[in-house]
């Protein structure tokens, strides 16, 4: 099962970044993942940090997990490009969106343990709200994703202009295609057309001056 996006406080630097990865709050399927609840013994042999939960895009790793009365804060770093890797290194492009703010949405996938599912009773419905109607109070964590769901196209386009973010990278992995910039040539008439400057030679109209007014011819 994958907990859906959260739109999380990133405190962000250049190579890692921080993050409430999971809350008690209510998500869009009507559930609650209860932090307390959590095992991450089994993730933390292997604490990968994936690209939207595609497992054959491993961008960095979780270093520590925290335990707070209603969240879980995570700190995480990226995978660093290796010697004499050339061309486009994925993690450093995930580590632009992040640090620049552009994709703020982290997600885990978990299955529950056993007896830690239940349909929401009315202490978990004045607790969580009416609509909640799934609990989980034991739960495995399988896996932590950088999420591009709360991406904002808007600042991706803002970044591909400013050169952070390359045009060819945006479309590849973000699938936003950025407006070109379009050349508009406008024929405005003889009256309207800026007068080009000529330049002077001011030798010449010297030695031109001087040979008239000794009587020879100048061309």
């Amino acid at each position: 099962m994958i907990r859906k996006a959260l739109d999380a406080k990133f405190s962000s630097t250049a190579s890692g970044f921080e993050a409430v990865i999971t809350t008690d709050a209510l998500d869009r399927d009507f559930e609650v993942v209860v932090p307390q609840g959590m095992n991450a013994t089994e993730y933390e042999r292997n604490p990968v940090l994936f690209w939207n939960h595609d497992y054959e895009q491993p961008v960095g790793r979780c270093l520590s997990l925290k335990r707070q009365p209603n969240s879980i804060v995570g700190e995480f770093t990226f995978a660093k490009r290796p010697d004499g890797f050339e061309g486009t290194y994925f993690p450093d492009f995930v580590a632009s969106l992040v640090g620049q703010g552009i994709v703020r949405g982290i997600s885990i996938g978990y299955f529950p343990e056993q007896g830690g599912m239940r349909r929401a009773t009315p202490d978990d419905r004045k607790k969580y709200g009416e609509q909640v109607h799934t609990v989980y109070s034991k739960w495995k964590l399988r896996e932590v994703s950088i999420a591009p769901l709360q991406a904002n196209p808007d600042a991706l386009v803002s970044a591909v202009r400013k050169g952070a973010v390359s045009a060819a990278d945006a479309q590849r992995w973000m699938g936003y295609q950025p407006p070109r910039r379009v050349q508009v040539v406008v024929d405005l008439p003889p009256a309207c057309r800026p007068k080009v400057k000529q330049t002077i030679d001011v030798a010449s109209i010297a030695r031109r001056e001087i040979a008239r007014r000794m009587g020879r011819l100048w061309s």
